[in-house]
């Protein structure tokens, strides 16, 4: 996946299959930078690249689903 990408906004939806589904607290404007998904009432530290390239796509594929 490319490095360029739009702004992810905060309480942006993404899905993993551990976790279930869950929501940005914070907004991602770079790739190289870490970001809070909240998953069941818990807050999680997790990469950017992590929810560019797997938490996002999830929950777009189980959307369309």
């Amino acid at each position: 996946m490319s490095t360029e990408f739009k702004v992810i906004q905060p309480t942006t939806t993404v899905y993993c299959p551990e976790r279930g589904e869950g929501w940005t607290l914070t907004g991602i404007t770079d790739i190289n930078e870490k970001t809070s998904v909240m998953f069941n009432g818990k807050r999680f530290t997790v990469d950017a690249r992590e929810v560019v390239e797997i938490l996002l796509p999830n929950q777009l594929a189980r959307a369309e689903q």
